[in-house]
């Protein structure tokens, strides 16, 4: 009966597919070409969660999403694990993610990966790079306490992300989702095109040293600079309109905030350090300086002045 169920699961799930278009043909072998990059060689299934062993030596672990095939790439279960900061996950090295994984003694069960859960790759220190499939729709603050990634890549087909100089964004580049902590780079600057920072999202990078954050951008997510320990110099745009909690915790070395906006963003009650407002330079425009005076974590700079 079980089999069976899986059985009509898979053909509906081809039934979606076979749209006849030259572009559905064109991207189904692209996600067919990167799940082949790395050889499956065994799955087993427990509890719902198939655990899944390459080639190239990794192991992955899916959550099965519903009847229709759908898996979502999960935290490491191997090792004992009950949770997602349950000890050290054995998660390493570059993780090639494919658009399909198979079960059953022939693999005659499919599923495609649809997602990346929320912690799935929690404190993978470890972790040098991501590689990202055509198939994953959904991203949901994945990649928490991953001080060691170099670069994500995403499949140049993928509908709803993409990457820049191994930047992940969302597709649309209204949203900076992270940063690579490792990544090697002095200075960024943030596109015109983005409107949200996401959480977390240049978290623990040790090289930046100064971000100019574009005139398009409104929000400032939680955590989205904390523990960056170079940062010295940050250019807001004249459109943030807020910045969330610990946004500039940890960060030692900065020294300036020079803030564009002609009304002072509103911020959440710890953004910056004491030391940042006790010692950093806060720059504003002409003339908002009493405005900056009156707004939450602004009043305490004690070394505010307008350019």
């Amino acid at each position: 009966m079980k089999k069976y169920l899986f059985t009509l699961a898979i053909v509906a799930f081809s039934l979606v597919g076979c749209k006849s278009s030259r572009e559905v043909s064109k991207t189904n072998q692209n996600e067919v070409w990167q799940t082949l990059l790395v050889k499956q060689l065994e799955a087993n299934v427990e509890n719902q969660i198939i655990t899944v062993k390459y080639n190239n030596g990794t192991t992955l672990c899916y959550k099965i999403l519903d009847n229709f095939g759908n898996v979502s790439l999960t935290w490491d279960r191997t090792n004992g694990r009950k949770n997602f900061d349950d000890g050290p996950s054995n998660y390493k090295g570059d993780i090639s993610i494919p658009s399909f994984i198979t079960t059953g003694q022939d693999n005659d069960f499919t599923f495609r990966v649809m997602e990346i859960e929320q912690n799935a790759f929690y404190g993978c220190k470890e972790v040098t790079s991501i590689d990202i499939p055509f198939s994953v729709l959904r991203i949901s603050d994945s990649f928490n306490d991953c001080s060691g990634i170099k670069k994500f890549t995403v499949n140049e087909n993928n509908q709803s992300y993409k990457d820049i100089d191994g930047v992940l964004y969302s597709k649309d580049s209204k949203m900076l989702i992270k940063y690579p902590a490792k990544k090697e780079a002095a200075d960024y600057v943030i596109s015109e095109d983005v409107a949200l920072i996401c959480t977390g999202a240049f978290m623990d990078n040790e090289s930046l040293k100064k971000v100019n954050i574009g005139n398009f951008v409104t929000a400032i997510s939680d955590f989205a600079f904390k523990n960056c320990a170079s940062l010295e110099e940050v250019e807001l745009g004249g459109n943030v309109r807020i910045i969330g909690v610990d946004a500039f915790k940890n960060c030692p070395k900065l020294a300036l905030v020079n803030s564009h906006g002609m009304w002072p963003p509103h911020c959440s009650p710890t953004v910056f350090d004491d030391a940042t407002k006790q010692n950093a330079k806060l720059y504003v425009p002409k003339g908002q300086q009493f405005n900056y005076k009156r707004r939450l974590e602004w009043r305490d700079f004690k070394n505010a002045q307008e350019y």
